[in-house]
Parts: structure tokens; C-alpha cells; sequence
């Protein structure tokens, strides 16, 4: 009787040590890029990991001053394998787009908005299982070329009258994302200037046209831009 009576309080520990073991957040600290820092301090995201089993990686990122980036899901430890509903938000708080992955492919109807909060067109993926190819990786390309890319600077980005009186110049950089199907995705300011500079660079970059994606394995990936917006009293613009 005794020996039973150990073995199942053996089991009872057990049980009780693997529960925690995944009940447990983990917190990493992001730059701009989504990639880790060690330093709090120089963070741009604060990610949490919240593991229920070996298959389901609950995540949540925050934009350090606090308010919420991205809600998730995945199915490895490494968190490259999104899986389930994501929710992905503008710096103001509006939400930016919603929809599902599985095994790491958007799947469905994706829902998305403006930066302002007014709606766009939903983006239909199909659902099923993509096989990969031994074709190159390629990285995303503004329609047209940096040539377009340029004459969109000059004839879209406008030089606020109250920094041109004020005589505030400089460059900002701005940080965005061009995902799967060419959409311009999460633009944050990097390194500002100005709130009245910034804010401009940000509209900016929040208006520009569908790219080409980028490719890895001969399918169409996320990848991540910095993009310097310059301000001159010398001229109304430029993207250097």
C-alpha cells in the first residue's frame, strides 16, 4: 500500500512540475527589426512568450511606451512557424490587419485598415499546403524602381509650413514592413527629428502603392525596410 501511495504522489509531482514548466512567460526585448537586444533600454517592442505545450506558443508584443503591436500564435518554441488568429495595430492604437496563419502562411480572408482606421480591401489567401522550391530569394521592389520611388518623394511628400517657418530640417527614418502581398505594413518612426517632420514621414510612407514582394523559396515573404525621408529648405523633400 505504501509503495502505490508513493508512486502516485511521484505522478502528482510530475504532472504538477511539467504544468509550470509551461505555464511560464518568457519576456524578450525587440529593435526595430523584431530582432532580440539584451538591453531594455535600446528596445523598440517587449515580447511575451506564454507556452502551453510543445505546439502552442501564445505571443503578445507591445511597443515599449506600451500599447499593443501584435497578438499570436505559434506552433514551435522558435517562433517561425505562426499558427492561428493574429491581430497586428498602429502605433495609435487602430487595428491594422486580422486574420489567420497556419503552419506559417496567411490563410483566409485578412481583414485590414488605415492608418486613420478606415477600412481597405480584404486580402484572400488560399488554404492549402505550399510546397517549397529550390528557386532563389529575392528581395521586395517598389513599383517602377527607386526611380519612381524618388519622383513619388518629390511630388507626395509635403514640407509643413510650421517646420519651414520654423526653419527644422533633417532626416527621419522610418521602419515599416512590406508583407506577403506587397502592402505596406507597420511604419514606425526610428529615429525622429520632429513631431511635425515625423509625422509627416510617417503619412508618407503609410500612402505608398502595393510593392513586389519579397521571395524566399519561390514564394512571396514579409521583409522588413528602413527608409531614410529627408526634409532640406534647400528643396521640399528627398528618400536617400
Amino acid at each position: 500500500m505504501k509503495l502505490k501511495l508513493t508512486s502516485c504522489l511521484l505522478t502528482i509531482a510530475v504532472s504538477f512540475l511539467s504544468v509550470a514548466a509551461f505555464g511560464q512567460e518568457r519576456v524578450d526585448y525587440l529593435d526595430p527589426q523584431l530582432n532580440l537586444v539584451k538591453d531594455s533600454l535600446t528596445s523598440k517592442f517587449i515580447r511575451k512568450v506564454s507556452s502551453v505545450n510543445d505546439s502552442v506558443h501564445n505571443v503578445t508584443i507591445n511597443y515599449r511606451t506600451g500599447e499593443l503591436m501584435m497578438t499570436g500564435s505559434y506552433k514551435d518554441k522558435g517562433l517561425q512557424l505562426e499558427n492561428g488568429d493574429f491581430k497586428y495595430f498602429y502605433a495609435n492604437g487602430v487595428v491594422e490587419s486580422e486574420g489567420k496563419y497556419r503552419n506559417g502562411y496567411k490563410v483566409g480572408t485578412w481583414k485590414r485598415w488605415s492608418y486613420d482606421g478606415s477600412t481597405k480591401p480584404d486580402r484572400l489567401y488560399a488554404d492549402e499546403n505550399f510546397k517549397k522550391t529550390n528557386r532563389t530569394t529575392g528581395s521586395a521592389k517598389f513599383p517602377g524602381g527607386m526611380a519612381a520611388l524618388q519622383k513619388m518623394v518629390d511630388d507626395s511628400l509635403l514640407y509643413p509650413v510650421e517646420a519651414r517657418e520654423r526653419g527644422i530640417e533633417g532626416t527621419v527614418y522610418v521602419t515599416f514592413l512590406i508583407d506577403a502581398s506587397g502592402d505596406v505594413r507597420q511604419p514606425e518612426v526610428t529615429d525622429g527629428v520632429h513631431y511635425l517632420l515625423d509625422d509627416e514621414a510617417l503619412r508618407f510612407v503609410s500612402t505608398m502603392p502595393t510593392w513586389t514582394p519579397a521571395t524566399r523559396n519561390g514564394l512571396p515573404v514579409e521583409s522588413s525596410f528602413i527608409m531614410p525621408v529627408t526634409f532640406s529648405l534647400m528643396r521640399k523633400g528627398a528618400a536617400e
